[in-house]
């Protein structure tokens, strides 16, 4: 009973490993390679846009708090 135990537990680990094998070696094919590239290019992507949107959105508030404080009207045009 001992052996059968034993022996099952052994095919079960071996099992975990090519598993997980697998899943590493995928992971460092140049396509599994890419595909991470394509999702970290993605992220980086998004987080510059959130970015320039927050920036964006403050700089407007801000502006509008300036003006309001300084008594000018939101149509006044900017001389450059």
């Amino acid at each position: 009973m001992k052996r059968v135990l034993w022996f099952a537990l052994g095919v079960g680990v071996a099992a975990v490993v090519v598993w997980k094998g697998r899943e590493l070696y995928r992971k460092w094919t140049p396509a599994g390679i890419a595909g991470q590239l394509d999702g970290a290019r993605a992220s980086l992507t998004e987080s510059v846009s959130d970015f320039f949107a927050t920036v964006s959105q403050a700089r407007a508030e801000r502006e509008a708090e300036l003006r309001e404080a300084l008594g000018m009207d939101a149509e006044t045009a900017d001389v450059d």
